[in-house]
């Protein structure tokens, strides 16, 4: 039943993005919609790092810790393009709280690009989705030259319960979560589990009806849980919340195990 309805929910939330982008109203992907063409995966304002894998370079803040945020996108149609709108909106972010961002990419379904919404689909393309991120996230220091001080995972839509899930489970090592329009209240941590727990931010979308009792509903299997976790609701529909990504960047910032050196003019106390 779960998986039934995440399916269901994935085509939903993959008829309102596309809306939104289009500003018409969506229509089925065709199997065949990207076949051929010769438009770019990754939009002008980011760059490819590798097949279906965007990146960009939003510099560091003032007290020079460098930050990686891997985004899982919501759907995708597989209309040529269509990507690029969430490509663009996550680099200005990414500029404007000064971190690298990083853009896989999600299976390709018969809907689109869609991350895995159920256990069967977890055991099937779960291994290839964190192994491509471990190795995206070592190229880019490799092109840098320098090593990052904290990776925090952002999942909006369909990548917000994949990321849900990947938080509780304690799948991918990463030292934060940001959980935007979707959450996964039914996973729990392996029995006996003493895995790490990354601190999660929840961010509510109260005028999303599709996914705001999903995201509050997570919250509260957070909450029994006894997981780090910072919970805000705002009046906000199906997006990337501006806001949410302010505080939700900040707060795990501010909780980060990373602790910026303190320098005077003697010493440096690190």
């Amino acid at each position: 039943m779960r998986t039934a309805a995440l399916s269901t929910l994935g085509l939903s939330v993959f008829s309102v993005t596309l809306s939104l982008a289009s500003g018409v109203a969506a229509k089925p992907a065709s199997a065949k919609a990207d076949a051929g063409k010769a438009v770019p995966w990754c939009s002008p304002e980011v760059s490819e790092l590798s097949d279906h894998t965007c990146w960009f370079d939003g510099g560091v803040p003032a007290d020079g810790r460098r930050t990686l945020v891997v985004y899982l996108h919501g759907a995708y149609a597989a209309t040529p393009g269509f990507q690029h709108l969430q490509q663009k909106a996550l680099a200005i972010q990414a500029k404007h709280h000064s971190f690298t961002l990083l853009l896989p990419t999600a299976p390709r379904t018969p809907n689109g690009y869609l991350w895995p919404g159920s256990q069967v689909k977890q055991e099937e393309h779960e291994q290839a989705i964190l192994e491509g991120i471990a190795r995206s996230k070592a190229e880019l220091e490799r092109k840098q030259g320098k090593r990052f001080d904290e990776t925090f995972v952002v999942g909006f839509s369909s990548g917000a319960y994949y990321a849900s899930s990947l938080a509780v489970r304690s799948a991918i090592d990463v030292d934060g979560f940001i959980v935007l329009a979707g959450g996964s209240s039914w996973v729990r941590p392996a029995a006996g589990s003493n895995a790490k727990r990354a601190p999660v931010f929840v961010g509510v979308s109260a005028a999303d009806k599709q996914t705001a009792s999903h995201s509050r509903a997570f919250g509260g299997t957070l909450a029994a849980l006894g997981w780090p976790r910072r919970v805000e609701e705002r009046d906000v529909g199906h997006l990337v919340d501006w806001g949410f990504m302010a505080r939700g960047i900040s707060w795990l910032r501010s909780v980060s195990p990373y602790k910026p050196a303190v320098k005077t003019a003697a010493l440096t106390i690190e």
